[in-house]
Order: C-alpha cells, then sequence, then structure tokens
C-alpha cells in the first residue's frame, strides 16, 4: 500500500521553522524532533507531485474535480461553449495549513469575436511561494466544435533558493457535443513546457504534463452527471465521476469522487443577488478534510 505524499510541503515546512527561528531560535529547537521524524517516515513513503497551483473551481472540485468540459482553466476550448462573462475568486486550504493554502482568481470575458479568459493563482506564503499567470481563448469553429489555447507561466519563489526559478508553457484543448445535453472535451496541459529562471532549481511539479478527457451530461434540467479520466507522469490513469443536483432554485448539490488517491468530495452551491457562492470539502485518508470556498458573479 502507498501513501502519497507532496515532498515539496517538506521544503515549505524548514521554510516555515526558519521563518520563526529568526523571531524565536526556541520555536526551533522544539520542532527539531519534529522534523527528524518527519524526514524518517518519508523514507518508507512513496511520493507523489501535486499541482498545488492548478485548483479546480469549487464547484469542480465538488463534483470530483475533473474540469475538462466546466473549468476554462483546465480546457481552453470551454471558454467557446460559455454563454455568459465571469468574474471569479477562490480559496482553497488542501493542507489546513494556513501558509499552504490556495487562493485564486480570475476573468472570462464571453462574446462573438474572441473569448478569452485570464488567471491568477498563488500557493504558500511569502517564505515559499508558487504563482500561475495564465491567458487563454477559446473559438467556436463549427456548430459541434470549439477549439482553444492558453500560455501560462509558472513561478517558484523562496528563501532556500537565491534566484526565482519557472516555467513557461502552453495548453491546447477541444470539446465536441455529439448531442444537445453531451459535452464531451480533451485537452493536453503544459506541452510544451521551457524552464527560464534559475535552471538548478528543480521546479517540474509547477508545470506537470497531462493528458485529460471528459464528458458532462444533463439527465434533466435539474441534475447533471459528469466524469473524466487523466493520464500524466505521477498517475498513469485517473479518473473522476461526479454529478449536481438542483433540488429548487439557486440551489445545488454536489458529491464525486477522484481516484489515485481515492477522493470522496461534497459540496453545495446558492446564488443570491446575482452572486454564485460555492463551498465544498474533500476528503483524504491522510490529510483529512480538506475545505474550500468560492464567489462568482456572470453576466
Amino acid at each position: 500500500m502507498y501513501v502519497h505524499v507532496d515532498l515539496r510541503v517538506v521544503d515549505i515546512i524548514i521554510a516555515l521553522y526558519i521563518s520563526n527561528f529568526k523571531k524565536n531560535p526556541i520555536f526551533l529547537l522544539m520542532k527539531r524532533a519534529t522534523i527528524l521524524l518527519l524526514f524518517s517516515g518519508l523514507l518508507y513513503l512513496h511520493s507523489e507531485a501535486i499541482d498545488n497551483l492548478r485548483i479546480p473551481d469549487l464547484r469542480t472540485l465538488s463534483i470530483g474535480g475533473g474540469g475538462v468540459t466546466e473549468a476554462p482553466l483546465f480546457n481552453p476550448a470551454v471558454l467557446g461553449v460559455k454563454t455568459q462573462s465571469k468574474l471569479y475568486a477562490g480559496y482553497y486550504n488542501r493542507y489546513s495549513v494556513s501558509e499552504l493554502a490556495t487562493v485564486g482568481g480570475g476573468f472570462y470575458f464571453v462574446n462573438d469575436i474572441l473569448p478569452t479568459g485570464i488567471d491568477i493563482t498563488s500557493f504558500g506564503y511569502d517564505e515559499y511561494r508558487e504563482s500561475l499567470f495564465r491567458l487563454s481563448t477559446g473559438k467556436q469553429i463549427a456548430r459541434q466544435w470549439t477549439i482553444g489555447i492558453a500560455i501560462q507561466y509558472a513561478m517558484l519563489q523562496s528563501e532556500l533558493f537565491e534566484e526565482t526559478s519557472g516555467r513557461v508553457s502552453s495548453d491546447v484543448g477541444l470539446t465536441f457535443r455529439p448531442v444537445e445535453n453531451l459535452l464531451t472535451g480533451l485537452s493536453v496541459l503544459h506541452l510544451p513546457s521551457v524552464k527560464v529562471g534559475d535552471k538548478s532549481v528543480e521546479n517540474d511539479h509547477i508545470a506537470p504534463y497531462s493528458v485529460q478527457f471528459g464528458f458532462n451530461w444533463e439527465v434533466v434540467n435539474t441534475m447533471l452527471i459528469t466524469g473524466s479520466i487523466s493520464n500524466s507522469k505521477e498517475d498513469a490513469v485517473a479518473g473522476t465521476f461526479g454529478m449536481e443536483y438542483m433540488p429548487f432554485d439557486d440551489f445545488k448539490i454536489r458529491a464525486g469522487i477522484k481516484t489515485s488517491p481515492l477522493m470522496p468530495s461534497l459540496g453545495v452551491g446558492y446564488r443570491i443577488a446575482g452572486l454564485d457562492i460555492d463551498t465544498g470539502m474533500i476528503y483524504h485518508s491522510i490529510l483529512g478534510i480538506s475545505i474550500g470556498f468560492g464567489i462568482s458573479f456572470s453576466f
């Protein structure tokens, strides 16, 4: 049995301890034994790179996290099927530590000429921070087809090394609607990916290559079913499945599951005064329950 651990969290913890040591030397001494045990345990664990920057919106996260037909952040072609512009912001804390939260926001401008989107995401704190700046566009090229492309710059800053390290990469995607209530999508993320800045720093984790395929099916007006399958360097095959149910106007209940590792999710969404407010939680066998909140305005 393998335990999935993001080894970069160890670097962040060290930086956090160094930061506190400058303020209070006793703090580091008290934590030294904890660090030793942590490193000893990691010798027996199977490590996995986790993308802490490309976190889907809370609606998508609550239905399993498969964003290839739901979120422009995972498939730029989704911009071509959107009918409203959107301004959004979100917060997600995977590790239940305030210094290790992901905060993001963006704006999707839907128009008849060329729909475009801007996403900005940040993970970490002052002594260790990962950031993502992304520009995307999508366009309908036929009645059933849309295509999209995105360019992003992912940046890594830390007191553990002198210079900033980063990667410039691109995403490509498409969607196909075979029937009115069914949408399918395919996206290739971070291909190609070029290292910039301090090239001595290992930073593959901030721009991990991935291929994703998925669907969403509007069974009835009040129920949506979605699923996806993906392939990446860390996971040979991973899948998601989820559903969204609207028991009455302006209120939605969501549930989903993600594999590798197995993570069930729950969430709700409520529209009030033109704002969509979303909240969700995910259970991880090691990390426990993590929560997130999001707010968006569509027009």
